[in-house]
């Protein structure tokens, strides 16, 4: 049997006896990875943290569980699988306290995600917004706690040495995101390209676009999209690690995700965090941290006209439209007006940085621990 690796600092040797298995996807670059590594490093310095890592849907799952209870059954245990909801199966027969972190997009949750879901003793979620979800779906809010999620403001922040990949002029408009309907991708792309004429000095950066998206022809949907002036898109390919993103938004002059839903918005909070005036749909995960620091994209709830995720009854929930006439003009408004924005940006910074750090996250979620397992 092997031990699974105990993740502390010696500010987590505490003289109590508590102790976390952490559950989920440690590697990687994609949200749920850069969520997992940023929550339980952060927590490791607060408390011991043993982590078993999963590689999509496997890993050492139960050799750890088995030995957390033989080699720590002394200590009081919670186990957190911070996974997608269907996959928090591997909770089954853990040590201690059982919780089930996760987060979705939609006003309705999958088939999938509702058994596992009512089999753990706790649901942990992202945002407000996301508690009032799995709530109208039938979870019982006593059971329903948010643990935020955040940003690593030693990384993230505005003087970020920009990577060299692009030229200082013209303003640069960045969106990262997988090329997707609910990302908004392909009609921000043709927003830009109808607000943006001759004499405007300005270029679109694109980002993440393959993510999970080995099918994906972008050339063959950028004709489809018949643009104007398609010399002005730029298409960042893939990167290798999760820490190139940063150079990525210091070179760039503005943010823009107009996105239909959200469980959180992991390059939203990046963006700001490196001082990047931020457009964002008013609506969903971000609405947690972008406070009146971000310009809030107008929108209407319409049913999901996608159906990526599964239900029999055919009910996929809802999700924003985002008004795309403001978001021209909100794009407007920044390319003409970038002195104000930068101000503007530099104070979104700063909030994200100093009330969504990790080490914050962590902190809460300390907390919550400590209250449920001193009831155990």
């Amino acid at each position: 049997m092997n031990v699974p690796p105990v993740r502390h600092s010696p500010a987590a040797s505490s003289p109590d006896d508590l102790l976390v298995h952490a559950i989920g996807w440690f590697d990687g670059r994609f949200g749920y990875n850069v969520h997992t590594r940023g929550l339980f490093d952060a927590l490791s310095r607060r408390l011991p943290v043993v982590a078993t890592p999963i590689y999509v849907k496997s890993g050492p799952v139960e050799e750890d569980k088995a030995a957390v209870a033989t080699l720590f059954r002394q200590r009081r245990t919670a186990t957190i699988a911070l996974i997608y909801g269907s996959l928090t199966t591997v909770l089954d027969g853990a040590a201690g306290i059982r919780i089930a972190y996760t987060v979705w997009e939609s006003t309705r949750l999958p088939d999938d995600w509702y058994e596992p879901l009512a089999k753990a003793d706790r649901i942990w979620t992202a945002t407000a917004w996301g508690k009032r979800v799995f709530v109208a779906n039938g979870f019982d809010a006593d059971r329903v706690d948010v643990v935020p999620e955040g940003v690593d403001p030693s990384l993230f922040h505005p003087a970020v040495p920009p990577t060299g990949a692009f030229p200082a002029e013209p303003f640069k408009f960045l969106a990262i995101g997988r090329w997707e309907r609910r990302k908004g991708m392909a009609e921000l792309v043709q927003a830009f390209d109808r607000e943006f004429g001759d004499r405007d000095d300005v270029m679109l950066v694109l980002a993440g676009l393959y993510a999970n998206r080995r099918d994906l022809d972008l050339g063959a949907e950028l004709r489809t999209l018949d643009l104007r002036r398609p010399h002005r898109i730029r298409i960042v390919p893939p990167v290798d690690t999760h820490r190139t993103f940063a150079g990525i938004y210091t070179a760039c002059d503005a943010f823009v995700s107009p996105t239909r839903a959200e469980g959180w918005g992991l390059p939203v909070i990046e963006a700001m965090a490196c001082g990047l005036p931020t457009i964002v749909t008013g609506y969903s995960g971000p609405t947690e941290f972008i406070g009146e620091h971000a310009w809030r994209i107008d929108h209407r709830l319409i049913p999901v006209d996608e159906p990526y995720f599964e239900r029999a009854d055919g009910d996929l929930g809802l999700w924003a439209e985002p008004d795309w006439r403001h978001l021209r003009h909100l794009m407007r408004e920044l390319f003409e007006n970038r002195g104000a924005a930068r101000i503007r940006g530099l104070a979104g910074s700063a909030h994200v940085r100093e009330h969504f750090a990790w080490d914050r996250a962590a902190a809460i979620a300390e907390q919550r621990l400590r209250r449920l397992l001193s009831k155990s």
